[in-house]
């Protein structure tokens, strides 16, 4: 299915790893896929096909899902549907 494909620059995203994509593409890229999300047109089947395939952006969108989560804005998380964050909240004896 195509729909569920991201592209940047007319092309699907390429690997978190052993990328050609410069430093300043990078940033692009992230603030990109987060004004994507924030303007509703990143659907919840391409984050999925970003992160299972290790694409580069997945780190992106595991924040944005742990925002949300965070926020108390979504109960569970749309990739792994359950409760599961990608990242702890840090507690007061937390270094």
């Amino acid at each position: 299915m195509t729909s569920e494909i991201y592209y940047y620059k007319d092309k699907p995203l390429k690997k978190s790893y052993n990328n050609t994509y410069t430093p300043l593409e990078k940033i692009e890229l992230n603030q990109k896929l987060e004004s994507d999300f924030n303007s509703g047109m990143l659907s919840v089947s391409q984050m999925t096909w970003i992160i299972n395939n290790g694409l580069y952006g997945g780190y992106t969108i595991q924040r944005i899902i742990d925002r949300l989560l965070f926020d108390k804005k979504i109960e569970l998380n749309p990739i792994t549907l359950d409760k599961r964050t990608y990242k702890t909240i840090k507690k007061p004896f937390d270094l």
